[in-house]
C-alpha cells in the first residue's frame, strides 16, 4: 500500500510539473538587466492559459513562447501564472550614470615612433575596438608614427593626409626614433599553379593597407545586385619618391576572388592572391576543400531555445549533416569540431589557415539582446566580412529562404572573428532564431536540419557554378 501511495504521489507531481511553466530566460528569479526591455522565454503546455502580470502569453503549438516586457528603474516584479501555480520573478534595472564624459583628442607636439608588439594588430579607421573599422591587420614590429591619442588609442599618421588608430595595448615605444621613409627596391610578379604572388622589396618595414575594390553586378541566378570584387588596391605608406610618400599599386583581378594574404617576409612585402578552382559544372564541389565549423561547444552553449535546447548541439547536428552531404558531392571536408568540446575562435581560424581550406562555413542559430525584445526579426540570415565572401553569402541566403521557407533576415556584413580571415571565402550562417518559437520548433526537427544542410550545400554549388559567369 505504501509503495502504491508513493507511485501515485510521483504521478501527481509529474503531471503537475508537466503543466508548470518552464522559464528558460531569465535564468534566475532574481536577475539584473540594464536594458529598458527584456523577454521571458520558455515553454508551457499549449492547452494551458499562461499569463505574465495578467497579460496573456501567446504559446506556440510546440509549447514554446517568447513574451517581451518593459522594465522600469529599480525592482520589477512579474507574476507568471497558469491554473496550477504562480512563479514570482524579480528583475532589477539599475540606474546608470548617464553623464557623458567628454574626452578630447590629444595632439602631440612631436611625433613618437612606436612598433606593433604582436601579430594581427588591427590598424583602425576610428578609435573604437568594434565595428567595421579595420583597415589592416599588421604583423609584429611594424613602425608607426604616433601623433596623438584618444582614450585607449594612439593616432597614427600614415601619410600627409592619411591617419589611422591603433590600440595602446598593441604597441610599444620603439628603441629608435627614425622617421625616414623606406625605399622601394623592386617589384616583381609571379604566377604559380594555385596563386599569383607579388613581391615588393623594401629597404625596411612600413605600414600598408590591402583592399579589394568592388563593383555591383547581378548574378546570373539571382535578380538582385551584389558586390563582386573588381581588383585589389595596395597602399604602402612612408616610402620615398612618391607623392605624399605614399605608393599605390592596383592589381587587376585575373581570377575570381578566392582569398588573399598580405604579409612581410623580412623586409619584403608579399601579396598572394589565391586562384579560384576550375569548376566541373556537373560536380561543382568535387575537390573543393571546405571547413564546416559548428559554432560554440563545451562550456560555451550559445543561446538556449524556448524548449531548453542548447544552440551548440543544434549547430553540431546541422554541421554533421552538412559534412555528409558535401562529402557525397565530392568535397573534401574538415570539421572544426566533431563533438561537444570547447574551441576558441582563434583556433578555428588557425585550423582553416593551416589546412589551406577554400571555403569556411560557420553554422549557428540566432538570438536577440534584451534591448531588442520587441523585435520582429525571425528566420535565416547569412553574414560575411571580407568583400570576396559576399557572393557566397547571397547564394546561401537565397537557398535558405527558398528551400526552407524561412523568413529572409537578410545578408549582413559583420566583423565576426571566425569570418575575418581573408585567406579563404568565409561566411557565418544563422539558420534561424532559436529563441523564437516558430523557428525553434523547426530547428529541433531532424528532417528540417537535413534540409537546412542541403540548402547550404545548394547555395555553395550555385556560387561555384557562377564563379566564371
Amino acid at each position: 500500500m505504501k509503495k502504491l501511495k508513493l507511485i501515485l504521489l510521483f504521478l501527481i507531481l509529474s503531471a503537475t510539473a508537466t503543466y508548470a511553466a518552464n522559464i528558460v530566460y531569465p535564468g534566475s528569479t532574481n536577475a539584473t538587466i540594464t536594458a529598458p526591455t527584456t523577454f521571458f522565454i520558455g515553454n508551457e503546455n499549449p492547452k494551458s492559459e499562461l499569463t505574465i502580470n495578467g497579460e496573456k502569453v501567446k504559446v506556440h503549438k510546440s509549447g514554446g513562447f517568447l513574451h517581451p516586457v518593459d522594465l522600469e528603474y529599480g525592482i520589477n516584479t512579474f507574476e507568471i501564472s497558469n491554473q496550477y501555480e504562480t512563479k514570482i520573478y524579480k528583475i532589477t534595472r539599475p540606474k546608470i550614470d548617464k553623464t557623458i564624459k567628454k574626452y578630447s583628442p590629444i595632439t602631440y607636439k612631436k611625433p613618437i615612433l612606436y612598433v606593433t608588439s604582436a601579430d594581427s594588430t588591427p590598424l583602425r579607421a576610428t578609435p573604437y575596438a568594434s565595428g567595421l573599422n579595420r583597415l589592416q591587420n599588421l604583423q609584429k614590429d611594424i613602425p608607426l608614427k604616433i601623433v596623438g591619442e584618444f582614450n585607449e588609442f594612439y593616432k597614427v599618421q600614415l601619410a600627409r593626409d592619411d591617419f589611422a588608430w591603433v590600440a595602446k595595448s598593441r604597441v610599444k615605444k620603439a628603441t629608435f626614433q627614425d622617421f625616414s621613409p623606406a625605399g622601394i627596391i623592386s617589384i616583381s610578379e609571379n604566377e604559380l599553379p594555385d596563386k599569383y604572388t607579388y613581391k615588393i622589396k623594401l629597404s625596411k618595414k612600413v605600414p600598408f593597407t590591402f583592399d579589394p575594390t568592388t563593383i555591383y553586378e547581378t548574378n546570373s541566378k539571382q535578380a538582385h545586385y551584389h558586390e563582386r570584387v573588381k581588383d585589389y588596391h595596395l597602399t604602402i605608406f612612408n616610402v620615398n619618391s612618391y607623392p605624399e610618400n605614399k605608393f599605390e599599386y592596383l592589381i587587376d583581378r585575373k581570377t575570381p576572388p578566392f582569398g588573399y594574404k598580405a604579409s612581410y617576409n623580412k623586409n619584403d612585402l608579399i601579396i598572394e592572391i589565391k586562384k579560384a578552382p576550375i569548376i566541373d559544372k556537373q560536380h561543382p564541389l568535387k575537390g573543393i576543400k571546405v571547413m564546416v565549423d559548428p559554432g560554440h561547444g563545451g562550456y560555451e552553449n550559445g543561446t538556449t531555445g524556448c524548449l531548453g535546447h542548447r544552440e551548440k548541439d543544434i549547430n553540431l547536428a546541422i554541421a554533421q549533416k552538412l559534412k555528409n552531404h558535401l562529402q557525397k558531392a565530392g568535397a573534401i571536408v574538415i570539421m572544426s569540431r566533431v563533438k561537444d568540446v570547447p574551441l576558441g575562435l582563434s583556433e578555428r581560424v588557425l585550423s582553416a589557415q593551416e589546412n589551406n581550406v577554400d571555403i569556411f562555413i560557420s553554422v549557428h542559430n540566432n538570438a536577440l539582446p534584451d534591448s531588442a525584445a520587441y523585435s520582429k526579426r525571425i528566420g535565416a540570415s547569412t553574414y560575411y566580412y571580407n568583400l570576396h565572401s559576399h557572393e557566397l553569402a547571397e547564394f546561401i541566403q537565397d537557398r535558405l529562404v527558398n528551400e526552407l521557407g524561412m523568413n529572409n533576415d537578410k545578408v549582413r556584413r559583420e566583423s565576426f572573428a571566425v569570418i575575418r580571415n581573408p585567406q579563404t571565402i568565409a561566411v557565418l550562417v544563422e539558420v534561424g532564431y532559436l529563441i523564437k518559437p516558430e523557428d525553434n520548433a523547426k530547428l529541433l526537427n531532424s528532417k528540417f536540419q537535413d534540409k537546412a544542410a542541403i540548402a547550404i550545400m545548394h547555395g555553395l554549388e550555385n556560387y561555384l557554378n557562377d564563379l566564371y559567369e
